[in-house]
C-alpha cells in the first residue's frame, strides 16, 4: 500500500472497501481492472469507459466551479446538495481555493488552507464513496508565478521571471508552485503562459515571459519541468501543466479577446514556436485554447488549429481544456453559434475535451449524441484522455490531501529565500549615472515617494500572503541607523478599496485630481528637506490585467505613466534632488522623461512577496543587479510594433518625429560592474546542412566587483528565399563572474536553430551564409560569419 499519512490512509481504506466490486457495478466475473493500480493505464481507461453511461461520460467533460454549482451550505460542503449536483460525478473542480460566489467578505477572496483541504477532501470523499463508479475529480489551480491561493509563495510575475534569463532558477520557482498546488489538492496547473508579449498595450502581457519565441520556449520548458517533472508518469509532488493560450497572438488594438490577424508564416515563425518546442521536449498534459479568433476562426472551434496544427504537426498528445467561458463565448462573443448546443458541437468537433469553468454547454452532450449531432466515439476519445490523467495522478488510489502538510510545507523558509533570490535576479537596472548603489550606513535623508512605494503589489493571478514586503518596508529594514527614511504617497494611480489595498478583481475607481495635487505638494515638501528621492511609480493592478468586462478593463491605448504620475515626476525633477526611479509594473512603460532625467532607473515589475527586500538589496548594493529585459521598451505607443526581431523592411524608414529606436532594447540591463563579451569564435566556420554549429564566447568581468552577465547569441540569415528577421535569439546563458574573472562559454546551434519556413513552407536550412552574433544585449553585438554548404 502507498505510504500515505495516517489521515489519508483511513480515507483510502474506506474508499477502497466501499468500491470493491462495487454496488451497482456490472458483474462480469472478471476483476475490476480500473481498480487495479498495477494494470496499465490504457487498460484501466478502457475498462472504466466500458462501464460508464453517456451521462457519466458527459460529466467527466465538465467542470464544477462554486460560483455556478452550489454544493455549499453556509460555506460548508453539503452532502445533500452534492447528491443532486454530483449524481453523475464530475470531471474536475475549478480553483477550490477561491471563494467567488460564496457568502464571504469581498476582500476574503481565498479560503484558508484548512478550509481548502476540508472542501477538497469532502468533494473527493463524496465522489469516491457516493457515486456509482467512484471516479475522483481533477482539481485545477492557477500557478502563473506561484499558487494563486492564501499563504502560498509568490514569485515575480512572468515578465520578471523572464528577465532573470536563468532557466534553473525559473524551474525551481515553478517546482515550488507545483508542490504547493499539489499539497492543496490540485492535480492540474493552469500555467505556463507561453504567449508572446508583442503588444504592450495588452493587459495580459503581465502573464507573459517576453517577446522572443526562443526565449519564451525555454522559459516555458523550465516552467513545465518544474511543475510536471522531467518525465512522466506524474510524481506525487507534481501537477499536470496547461500550456496557455493556443494561440493569443497579438490581438487587434491590444484588446483582450480581439481577433489575432496574422499570416500562416508569422504564426509558424513566431507564435507557435514555444508550443512546438515545449510539446517536443516535455510532453505537456493539457493545452488551453485562446478566446480570440486566429486566422478568422475562434480557437475553441478551430479544427485546423487544434487537430491539424496541434496534434498532427506539433505532436500534442494530451487533452484540450477550454478557457473559462471559451465554449459559451462562441455564442455570446463570436456569434458563431446560435445557442450552447451549437457551441458544444463546434468545440467538441474541434477537439476541446473539457469545458470550464462550469460545463454549461457540455451539459447537453447526452442529448446531442442521442440526436445524432455528436457521436459517442467523439465523447469516448475526450473522456479517455481525462480518465488517463486521473489514473496517472494516482487519484483512484488516493484522492485525498493532508491538512498538516498543506499548511506546513507551503511557504517554508526555503521557499521564501528562493522568492527573494528570484526577485533579486529579475530586477533590471536600466540606467545608472553612478548614484547606485547607495551606502546604507551613510547619514542620508532619503525620501521614498510614489504610489507604489508602500503597498506590496503582486500583480495578476497572485495569491495573498501576509508576509509580502513592499518597497518602503524593505528599504526601512535594510537602511542603517544613520539613514533617515521619509515617505509620501505622491499621487494615487487609482483609488484603493476601503482597506487601502489594490486588486485586479475590482472595478477601476478614478482619483480626485485635487486630492492628488495635495499629495504632490506633500511629496515636494518631503523632497525639499531630503538629500535624495527614491521615486516608486508604475502600474496598479486595476489598469494592467486580463480585461474581463467593460467595468474591469485592463488594456491601454497609451503606454505612459497612468493618471497624475507624470505630474509627480515633473515635480520631483523640479526639486533638483538626485532621483532613483523604480518601476513596479506589469507591462513595458514608455517612461521617456524618467529615462532622461532620473539618475538611475530600475525596472522591477511586480516582484512577488519578497519584492521590498530584493529591491533594497539592489539599491544598497548587497546584490549586484544582473537582470535583462525580455521585452523591448518603446518611446511611445506610436512606435508599435516594436519587438526586436522584425523583418528587414520593417525599419527602413523613419517617422517624421524621428527614430524608430527603442527607449531600451531587448536584452538590455546594466550592472554595478562592467563586462567584456568577445565576438563569437566558430569551431568550424563552414558546416554542412544538417550539422550543428559550435561556437565559443569569452566573457570577462572587467569591473570592481562580482556580478552576473547574460551572454546572448543571435543569428541572421544573410540571404534567404523569403525575408527573415534581422536578428533571432538562439541561445543564452547567465553567468556569475568574480572581479577580474574570464570564462569561455560554449554554445551549440543545432540544425533547427538555423532552419526556417522557406518559400514553399517547408522547414529547412538553406545553404548560404549566416551572421552569428554575441553580446550582452540585442543592440550591443559582435559578429562572425558562418557558411552552410
Amino acid at each position: 500500500m502507498p505510504d500515505f499519512p495516517s489521515f489519508d490512509r483511513r480515507l483510502f481504506l474506506a474508499s477502497a472497501a466501499a468500491m470493491m466490486p462495487a454496488v451497482g457495478m456490472a458483474q462480469t466475473g472478471d476483476r475490476v481492472v480500473y481498480r487495479d493500480p498495477h494494470a496499465p493505464i490504457g487498460e484501466r481507461v478502457r475498462d472504466l469507459l466500458g462501464r460508464m453511461t453517456l451521462e457519466e461520460k458527459a460529466a467527466q467533460m465538465r467542470c464544477m466551479w462554486l460560483t455556478k454549482y452550489q454544493i455549499l451550505d453556509g460555506g460548508q460542503f453539503s452532502p445533500a446538495k452534492a447528491q443532486t449536483v454530483l449524481a453523475q460525478g464530475i470531471g474536475q473542480i475549478g480553483s477550490p481555493g477561491d471563494t467567488i460566489g460564496t457568502p464571504r467578505s469581498s476582500k476574503d477572496y481565498y479560503r484558508s488552507p484548512e478550509e481548502t483541504v476540508d472542501l477538497v477532501n469532502a468533494i473527493q470523499r463524496h465522489l469516491t464513496l457516493h457515486t456509482r463508479l467512484g471516479i475522483p475529480a481533477l482539481c485545477h489551480e492557477e500557478t502563473a508565478h506561484g499558487l494563486k491561493a492564501r499563504d502560498t509563495t509568490i514569485f515575480p510575475i512572468p515578465p520578471g521571471l523572464g528577465s532573470t534569463w536563468d532557466l534553473d532558477l525559473v524551474e525551481q520557482a515553478f517546482a515550488v508552485a507545483g508542490r504547493e498546488a499539489r499539497l492543496r489538492g490540485a492535480t492540474v496547473a493552469l500555467s505556463p503562459v507561453v504567449d508572446l508579449a508583442r503588444d504592450p498595450r495588452y493587459g495580459r502581457v503581465e502573464e507573459f515571459f517576453g517577446e522572443d519565441p526562443w526565449h519564451v520556449a525555454h522559459m516555458g520548458i523550465a516552467a513545465v519541468r518544474g511543475q510536471q517533472g522531467h518525465s512522466r508518469p506524474l510524481g506525487k509532488d507534481k501537477v499536470f501543466v496547461t500550456l496557455k493560450h493556443f494561440v493569443h497572438g497579438a490581438p487587434q488594438g491590444g484588446l483582450n479577446t480581439a481577433p489575432a490577424d496574422m499570416s500562416e508564416r508569422t504564426l509558424r515563425e513566431a507564435f507557435l514556436v514555444p508550443f512546438e518546442r515545449i510539446i517536443r521536449e516535455t510532453d505537456p498534459a493539457v493545452i488551453m485554447p485562446s478566446y480570440n479568433e486566429l486566422e478568422g476562426v475562434p480557437s475553441h472551434a478551430n479544427v485546423e488549429l487544434l487537430q491539424h496544427t496541434g496534434r498532427e504537426r506539433l505532436g500534442f498528445k494530451g487533452a484540450y481544456f477550454s478557457d473559462y467561458g471559451g465554449v459559451t463565448n462562441l455564442v455570446s462573443d463570436h456569434r458563431m453559434a446560435a445557442n450552447n448546443d451549437d457551441g458544444a458541437v463546434l468545440a467538441i468537433t474541434a477537439g476541446v475535451d473539457a469545458e470550464m469553468p462550469d460545463g454549461q454547454a457540455y451539459a447537453r452532450i447526452p442529448e446531442l449524441v442521442r440526436s445524432g449531432r455528436l457521436s459517442e466515439a467523439q465523447i469516448d476519445r475526450s473522456v479517455a484522455r481525462i480518465l488517463a490523467l486521473k489514473f496517472e495522478a494516482g487519484l483512484f488510489e488516493n484522492p485525498y490531501i493532508d491538512k498538516a502538510l498543506a499548511v506546513h510545507r507551503v511557504n517554508t523558509p526555503t521557499d521564501i529565500r528562493l522568492a527573494r533570490t528570484v526577485a533579486q535576479k529579475s530586477i533590471v537596472l536600466l540606467k545608472n549615472d553612478g548614484v547606485l548603489p547607495l551606502d546604507r550606513h551613510a547619514p542620508l535623508k532619503l525620501a521614498v515617494i510614489g504610489p507604489n512605494a508602500a503597498e506590496a503589489l503582486l500583480g495578476g493571478y497572485s495569491g495573498v500572503n501576509a508576509r509580502s514586503i513592499g518597497i518602503l518596508d524593505g528599504i526601512r529594514a535594510a537602511a542603517g541607523a544613520g539613514m533617515t527614511i521619509g515617505y509620501a504617497e505622491g499621487v494615487r494611480i487609482v483609488e484603493p478599496d476601503p482597506s487601502g489595498q489594490h486588486s485586479n478583481v475590482r472595478p477601476l475607481h478614478f482619483v480626485d485630481p485635487a486630492a492628488n495635487v495635495a499629495r504632490i505638494a506633500e511629496a515636494v515638501a518631503l523632497a525639499a528637506r531630503s538629500d535624495m528621492i527614491l521615486l516608486v511609480v508604475g502600474d496598479a493592478p486595476e489598469i494592467t490585467r486580463e480585461s474581463v468586462a467593460r467595468f474591469a478593463a485592463g488594456d491601454r491605448s497609451t503606454l505612459g505613466l497612468f493618471g497624475d504620475q507624470d505630474a509627480l515626476v515633473e515635480a520631483m525633477i523640479a526639486t533638483g534632488k538626485p532621483i532613483v526611479a523604480v518601476l513596479i509594473n506589469g507591462r513595458p512603460l514608455a517612461v521617456t522623461r524618467l529615462a532622461e532625467k532620473a539618475n538611475a532607473l530600475i525596472e522591477g515589475w511586480y516582484l512577488g512577496q519578497e519584492g521590498g527586500h530584493a529591491l533594497a538589496d539592489v539599491v544598497f548594493g548587497a546584490i549586484n543587479p544582473g537582470g535583462k529585459l525580455a521585452v523591448t521598451i518603446p518611446h511611445g505607443v506610436g512606435e508599435l510594433p516594436d519587438f526586436y526581431d522584425q523583418h528587414p523592411s520593417a525599419r527602413l524608414r523613419a517617422y517624421v518625429e524621428g527614430g524608430p529606436k527603442p527607449l531600451f532594447a531587448f536584452g538590455h540591463g546594466l550592472s554595478y560592474t562592467s563586462f567584456a563579451v568577445s565576438a563569437p569564435r566558430l569551431v568550424n566556420p563552414q558546416i554542412a546542412v544538417g550539422d550543428t554549429a559550435v561556437l565559443d564566447v569569452d566573457v570577462a568581468n572587467t569591473g570592481a566587483r562580482a556580478g552576473d552577465e547574460v551572454v546572448q547569441i543571435y543569428i541572421r540569415d544573410d540571404v534567404s528565399s523569403v525575408p527573415r528577421p534581422v536578428l533571432e535569439l538562439r541561445a543564452f546563458q547567465r553567468v556569475t563572474l568574480r572581479q577580474g574573472e574570464t570564462r569561455t562559454l560554449r554554445f551549440a546551434l543545432p540544425p533547427d536553430a538555423l532552419a526556417f519556413w522557406n518559400i514553399a513552407m517547408n522547414f529547412v536550412v538553406e545553404p548560404g551564409t549566416f551572421t552569428i552574433f554575441a553580446g550582452p544585449a540585442s543592440d550591443m553585438l559582435k559578429s562572425t560569419r558562418l557558411t552552410v554548404i
